[in-house]
């Protein structure tokens, strides 16, 4: 932990003179991952992609896979839908506000039966984007999530996100091909 928290504190440190590409017109991809092998298997994927409509405004749509197997049960899901955030502050700590709302599809498969429900996922809450460079940014996001399915009651509590975004800007592509 002590390693983390030392490498952590380096790159928000290198952070200092770093702009930050949240700017009309420009774009993000990312996502994050998840892996645990504790008692079950979980892997979950959640890329994204997004428009900078206005200055520090973007939307864009998220997918979400989720795979869970838990001794003879496995659990798999599909989400589609979009998102939004809106970036605080010019520094390059730049908190920001964050919406989701995924269209999902659950199978759930054991010995002798097989399920599936359709649903939506919802998440709200306030993230954290640290730019490590003009381009690139961990974030962490902490909020309320819910899940609603057929046949099922709501299901929703506080979840905490890890991930990256690149931030892509066509003034780069543009000043770039012009000094060629």
């Amino acid at each position: 932990m002590k390693k983390f928290l030392v490498l952590l504190g380096g790159v928000l440190m290198a952070t200092v003179s770093i702009k930050a590409q949240t700017e009309k017109a420009d774009w993000l991809v990312g996502g994050n991952f998840t892996l645990n092998t504790t008692t079950n298997t979980t892997f979950s994927l959640t890329p994204a992609a997004g428009y900078f409509f206005l200055k520090n405004f973007a939307a864009g749509g998220t997918f979400n896979f989720l795979y869970n197997k838990a001794g003879d049960d496995k659990t798999t899901a599909f989400g589609l839908g979009p998102f939004a955030r809106y970036y605080f502050g010019k520094n390059n700590l730049k908190p920001f506000a964050h919406t989701e709302y995924l269209f999902t599809s659950v199978k759930v498969e054991g010995p002798g039966f097989s399920s599936t429900s359709n649903g939506a996922d919802f998440f709200i809450g306030p993230g954290l984007a640290a730019f490590v460079n003009e381009h690139v940014a961990i974030e962490t996001l902490v909020g309320y999530a819910n899940s609603n399915y057929s046949g099922s009651s709501n299901d929703g509590g506080l979840a905490l996100r890890i991930g990256f975004q690149i931030y892509l800007s066509p003034r780069g592509i543009v000043e770039t091909y012009k000094s060629n």
